[in-house]
């Protein structure tokens, strides 16, 4: 069956592997703390953001990215989480979930 599809960009998404999306992913949150919705958009997945959430949620859970606050989305027009990859726009927690029980 032919493509039919005139999209330039969709041939290179069926190049795309998810290596190659984690890579962009990953520099395009170093780079600058963003939304999930924005940085699927920056990547060339503007109404796909499926393709970033799940990665993002696993780099959070192991501390590779952090959600460092509220920002405008640019594509919602809504408050939306600021993730970012870069450690030097961590957050660093004075307070620890474990000594709030310790006397």
């Amino acid at each position: 069956m032919e493509n039919t599809n005139n999209n330039p960009s969709h041939n290179r998404h069926d190049e795309d592997t998810k290596k190659d999306i984690a890579i962009r992913l990953f520099k395009v949150l170093f780079q600058e703390p963003m939304s999930r919705r924005m940085a699927a958009t920056k990547i060339g997945f503007p109404d796909q953001t499926y393709q970033v959430t799940q990665l993002i949620f696993d780099w959070v859970k192991s501390g590779k990215a952090q959600v460092i606050g509220l920002i405008k989305c640019t594509r919602s027009g809504c408050e939306a989480e600021a993730i970012t990859t870069n450690p030097d726009f961590f957050i660093q927690s004075s307070t620890s979930q474990l000594n709030l029980f310790e006397s």
